[in-house]
């Protein structure tokens, strides 16, 4: 929260063209760049509705931070939002004030976690045991959505995070839900997959509902085929018909021999943009009042000759030896991938400085340690950072505790990190007061704001997604930054880094390439 409003005439041009463009329309896919101001500019509009009652009960759902924190901490920076109501509901119920909906929702999560076990009972006794207490907790469910069903919640908006979604699509039938306005932040989130319960669901609501809205800064990270479930959410099945699999196969070709990859074919691409240009719009990068300014390096380290020999082994024949001193019961043996993909994760494990294995008595995961370079990268990296703080991202649980071997106590943004624990820690680092956070992309690599607190941020292992790449770059390059921006790649010389290095840039050449062909708000 600042110390003073912003008034409304400090809003952009380009925000007022955007908050125009979802006023005028009640389908709207906003593919705005991170740092336009997302955020802003849906709130405002959606505000504006709400006021003149077209719509009385806004709905949003975002990531989890971005539910927890962004959301309801825009309304205090603007002079012409402070006073929007607003009925938050993000993360585990237990968080939520008290209320109908909180019921629900554990009793909705207790059935879940019973109905998940109860085939797994031998014991017949215990079975019925837990199918008496489903009984009763299905019965009360049933009572208290009967409830809500009856109740007409707050004219205001409600917030909530992906995590609740399959809970509120069940509440409510399609159509039938007292939300007049649905927004979806971060559509690629929970419409990228076809086969995601999150987008089945959503595919069913959101067409019945009177007003939706779809926002995202990277809208096909992965390529073309990321549109589908982002267009169908906000307007169904009018542009590109029900299913993904018979679009996919009228406008795509497979590029392999399994049908694992699809490219466009001929002419593809401008009937897709046409279409996509009716629902969808975006500002133009220079209109922006911010401009994107990281820049990145690498910094290269070669696998040590045991490293290197286990690299070779887990690439060539997908199995590598593991030394009697290394393993929990003092005996050699060997660590076997069973597929392409696991060899890929174990070649990257490799890289990081150890390889995980599965004790299959106690199915517990063991950590075989194999090297310190990328650690002692890490290391030297923070010393020639002098007073900078410096944002460091990582990808495997290993690789957090190698970050502590160079900074004890390090504060990080992961799994396990409550709410009030990240808020803490984002506020102390745009203060300056942290001379490094870690942070893991899937946890905070959209909506939190870290331009504040320096200008540094090095990649332990990089993604094989564009979206947690570029989302979690933007975490400091974006508006509010003062400073030049810097990338360091830790990499590991010839070998599985380098394949993820080449395929982030063709990923992001294609996206270029796609929202260049997007219209202009």
């Amino acid at each position: 929260m600042t110390g003073r409003l912003r008034p409304y005439s400090a809003i952009d041009p380009y925000q007022h063209d955007a908050i125009d463009a979802l006023y005028n329309n009640d389908e709207r896919l906003a593919l705005l760049e991170t740092g336009s101001g997302k955020t802003l500019i849906a709130m405002s509009a959606g505000e504006e509705l709400r006021q003149e009652g077209v719509a009385k009960r806004p709905l949003v759902l975002a990531p989890l931070r971005v539910a927890q924190i962004v959301w309801p901490n825009e309304r205090f920076e603007w002079e012409h939002l402070q006073h929007v109501p607003m009925v938050e509901w993000g993360g585990e119920p237990a968080n939520w004030a008290p209320s109908l909906w909180k019921q629900s929702r554990v009793l909705y999560g207790q059935r879940l976690w019973i109905e998940q076990r109860l085939a797994k009972i031998v014991d017949v006794r215990k079975r019925r045991e837990m199918a008496a207490k489903l009984a009763a907790i299905v019965s009360e469910e049933r009572r208290v959505n009967t409830q809500i069903r009856r109740t007409e919640p707050p004219e205001a908006w409600h917030v909530t995070s992906f995590e609740n979604t399959l809970w509120l699509c069940a509440l409510y039938a399609p159509g039938g839900s007292p939300f007049d306005l649905w927004i979806i932040d971060e559509t690629g989130k929970v419409a990228r997959n076809p086969k995601s319960p999150r987008y089945k669901a959503l595919k069913k609501h959101m067409p019945a509902a009177k007003i939706r809205w779809g926002l995202n800064a990277t809208p096909a990270p992965e390529g073309a085929e990321d549109l589908f479930g982002q267009v169908q959410v906000v307007c169904g099945p009018r542009l590109w018909g029900k299913s993904f699999y018979q679009w996919r196969q009228k406008y795509f070709a497979p590029a392999d021999y399994q049908g694992y990859s699809w490219r466009l074919q001929i002419g593809a691409f401008d009937l897709l943009m046409k279409d996509l240009n009716s629902v969808a719009f975006r500002v133009p990068a220079e209109a922006l009042s911010y401009q994107k300014n990281i820049r990145h390096s690498q910094i290269e380290v070669e696998l040590p000759p045991k490293a290197r020999a286990a690299y070779d082994d887990m690439e060539k024949r997908m199995a590598v030896a593991i030394d009697a001193e290394l393993t929990a019961d003092g005996e050699s043996g060997e660590i076997v991938a069973m597929s392409e993909a696991t060899a890929s994760s174990k070649l990257r494990q490799i890289t990081q400085g150890y390889i995980y294995e599965t004790d299959e008595k106690t199915g517990r995961r063991i950590v075989h340690h194999l090297h310190d370079e990328k650690t002692q990268a890490l290391a030297e990296l923070l010393d020639s950072m002098g007073k900078e703080p410096l944002l460091i991202a990582y990808q495997f649980d290993e690789d957090l505790e190698n970050i502590r071997k160079v900074f004890k106590n390090v504060p990080f943004l992961g799994q396990g990190v409550t709410a009030a624990t990240a808020a803490s820690h984002i506020e102390r680092w745009n203060k300056r007061e942290l001379p490094a956070l870690a942070l893991h992309p899937f946890s905070a690599s959209h909506g939190v704001n870290l331009q504040y607190g320096g200008h540094h941020i090095c990649w332990l292992a990089l993604p094989w997604g564009l979206d947690p790449y570029i989302q979690t770059n933007e975490r400091i390059d974006r508006r509010g930054q003062e400073h030049a921006c810097f990338g360091h790649h830790i990499v590991t010389r010839n070998s599985k880094d380098q394949d993820v290095s080449t395929a982030l840039i063709e990923k992001k050449g294609d996206q270029d390439a796609l929202i260049a062909a997007i219209r202009h708000v």
